[in-house]
């Protein structure tokens, strides 16, 4: 049976992780807003440039350009988006899980990843994985120039035929209390399929008049289009933190008032029967002294 100051102490230290929580579910509630914001503001132009660049891959798939054209995968990049610090629940091994899932239907292909964010890091080294290129410290109000060396990297490995193949793993915000593992492929730039697998003709073919010729076009566009979509998933992984690890302080906080509240009552519990006893010693001292 613990002593009534041992369960003191324990109701202290409970209170003193509560305090902290509170604290942090409040900080990761307003973080969460801006974060939510800033994912709602980057979502129509990441999808109007992946659609222009799907319209693009219909009409330039018969040219020589190597982000338009399929060949046989013996290597694949992997972006890999995970977070900087924990606390957040199960995102991060939600996506670790998928890209292990992801690896294992492939035998035979080698992977090289290039990671973002200090949970990814961790990750790819305990597996024994090679990473390429890795960055942290990615601020969630921060402009899209801090992403930049992952995704130079990532564009240079496939376009001198390193990797065959370009994809994403990050976590989707779809809401406060939902949070998705996703993975897409970026590269090479694939045009829309039809259910049987192919390729559907584009109502906008012949659409577009390069000015002042393809080849400049796309050296700007495709990197602008890569940069784009690696950036909003970014933004999307950092609303997704944010309304994990409010959920997950919040989780907490409610727990340690239940905890709190179940010592508590040992705890009187403990004390009234230690009075009782008390008193009972004295009475029967008391009855003691009179027989005497």
């Amino acid at each position: 049976m613990p002593s009534l100051r041992s369960i003191r102490g324990r109701i202290k230290s409970v209170k003193n992780t509560r305090q902290i929580t509170k604290a942090m579910e409040m900080v990761a509630s307003a973080k969460m807003r801006k974060a939510q914001a800033r994912v709602r503001d980057t979502r129509p132009y990441a999808e109007k440039i992946k659609e222009l660049m799907i319209r693009l891959a219909a009409i330039e798939s018969h040219r020589p350009n190597p982000f338009f054209q399929v060949r046989p995968v013996a290597t694949v990049g992997i972006i890999l988006v995970s977070t900087d610090r924990g606390l957040c629940g199960p995102i991060n091994s939600n996506v670790f899980k998928m890209v292990n899932r992801f690896m294992a239907e492939r035998p035979g292909v080698k992977f090289e990843f290039v990671v973002i964010g200090k949970k990814g890091q961790d990750f790819v080294r305990r597996s024994g994985l090679k990473a390429v290129g890795s960055i942290s410290g990615v601020k969630d109000r921060g402009q899209i120039e801090e992403i930049l060396p992952a995704t130079q990297v990532a564009i240079e490995e496939f376009s001198e035929g390193r990797w065959d193949e370009a994809w994403i793993f990050y976590t989707e915000f779809v809401s406060t209390l939902s949070q998705k593992p996703r993975s897409e492929q970026l590269l090479p730039i694939l045009p829309e399929m039809s259910e049987s697998g192919a390729k559907k003709p584009s109502p906008f073919l012949g659409e577009y008049l390069y000015e002042p010729d393809t080849a400049d076009i796309l050296d700007v566009l495709i990197p602008r289009y890569f940069e784009t979509l690696v950036f909003q998933r970014v933004m999307e992984n950092f609303a997704s933190e944010y309304s994990a690890r409010m959920m997950a302080m919040r989780n907490a906080t409610s727990n340690a008032k239940e905890v709190i509240y179940q010592m508590t009552l040992i705890y009187n519990k403990l004390r009234q029967a230690a009075i009782t006893r008390e008193i009972s010693e004295i009475a029967s001292g008391a009855d003691a002294v009179q027989q005497g």
